[in-house]
């Protein structure tokens, strides 16, 4: 019997209901598929209605890669994304694949994707959120959405948007956009026998018990709100009237005329501003953090997330160690909305923690690991996180989100 009082037990056919993650750092994508889809599987047979997940990083030719883990996992479903870095509770992958293979029984799944999403990204989400759910039949007593979209597709809000449009505000929505080596070039999604370059994959997932699903990113704001006064698209230009470099700065006690200390460069501005975000004020009285990329030429903002003028923002902050106990809080409140012990969790965090947690770049799965009592846990350092648990609203940059099993 586990701490809640409920036997750990077995499916009815006697296979075990342990959800398993595995790992490749193989540089041949045939060998890496084996590697991380055997290690997962542990010695199982894989049977219709359970899921392989992989989130290889972007060396591997993606077709390749992907037919193979189904070839490996048939009848099951494989679904995954590329990444920037992946990590299991053990691993942290900066080159390679992670896997996790989440078996049916208490849980069933409908898998949907679909291809060049930029035409419509809100349409899009409607529609493969709706073949989704049809596919999983219908909405279970408990369900969650979990999503996969081409991080680079556009106004990722609007996969949020279409996705609400279907599951409504009482299903939970969780998920990750597809990373790459930040060259902003190209990122991959697979469905089961869809391999995709600008896809939307969507898992409509029912269980017998409550899933657990939470958001936190650990920044805390600093300085005086602000008014986005003009801004198009991911571009801020003014910030109170002001060049929003300017603004910003100043909210930093910082020298905006100073070039050397915040570089004309991208690169160089994005890197010395990574600790410090901007924080948009959502309606729950909190923060959704959207990551700075760089300055743009008339000393605007180029923020990987798009927001609307008039919104109030506010400069963020924090060290390694607030993202890290954020990490643990998730962890912790996704497993406390759980009527038993966690078999596992998934977990996305995001490319713009990278460089705030440096060397302690690890110690984010770690911290999850043991919120979730060092159940098996697999996830992926991603281009924007998906997490809304009430409302509509729910695209994040620099957060982590857990979803608990």
């Amino acid at each position: 019997m586990d701490k809640w009082g409920k036997a750990p037990g077995d499916l009815a056919d006697g296979r075990t209901r342990e959800i398993a993650v595995g790992h490749s750092r193989a540089s041949d994508p045939v060998a890496a598929a084996h590697e991380a889809c055997d290690m997962a599987l542990a010695g199982r047979t894989p049977v219709e209605g359970d899921l392989m997940i992989l989130f290889p990083t972007v060396e591997y030719d993606p077709a390749l890669f992907f037919g193979t883990a189904r070839k490996i996992v048939a009848p099951a479903h494989v679904i995954g994304c590329s990444s920037f870095t992946s990590f299991t509770n053990t691993t942290l992958v900066r080159r390679g694949t992670v896997s996790a293979f989440l078996p049916a029984g208490n849980l069933s799944f409908g898998v949907a994707g679909v291809d060049n999403v930029g035409r419509d990204i809100y349409r899009a989400a409607r529609e493969v959120t709706q073949l989704a759910l049809e596919r999983a039949g219908g909405e279970g007593e408990h369900a969650a959405l979990m999503v996969l979209s081409d991080g680079l597709a556009g106004d990722q809000r609007e996969v949020v948007r279409g996705c609400y449009e279907v599951a409504g505000a009482t299903v939970p929505l969780v998920g990750g956009a597809a990373g790459e080596n930040q060259q902003a070039f190209t990122t991959y999604q697979c469905a089961d026998d869809q391999v995709m370059s600008n896809g939307l994959v969507a898992v409509w997932i029912n269980g017998a018990t409550p899933l657990g699903v939470a958001v936190d990113h650990g920044w805390h704001p600093i300085g005086d709100p602000m008014i986005v006064t003009r801004a198009k698209r991911n571009i801020v230009h003014e910030l109170d009237g002001l060049p929003a470099v300017q603004a910003y700065l100043a909210q930093r006690e910082a020298d905006p005329m100073d070039r050397n200390l915040y570089g004309e460069g991208d690169v160089t501005f994005s890197a010395s501003t990574a600790d410090e975000p901007l924080g948009l004020a959502n309606i729950s009285g909190r923060f959704d953090i959207r990551h700075i990329l760089r300055r743009t030429r008339d000393d605007g903002l180029e923020l990987f997330g798009h927001v609307n003028e008039q919104s109030v923002v506010q400069v963020m902050t924090g060290d390694w160690q607030d993202l890290v106990q954020a990490a643990e809080r998730a962890g912790a409140e996704a497993s406390e909305q759980l009527v038993s012990e966690p078999r596992g969790a998934l977990v996305f965090s995001c490319t713009g923690r990278v460089a705030p947690l440096g060397q302690h770049l690890g110690d984010e799965a770690t911290a999850v690991a043991r919120s979730i009592g060092d159940q098996p846990m697999a996830g992926f350092f991603t281009y924007g996180e998906f997490a809304r648990v009430t409302g509509s609203t729910g695209f994040h940059n620099a957060t982590v989100v857990v979803l608990a099993l």
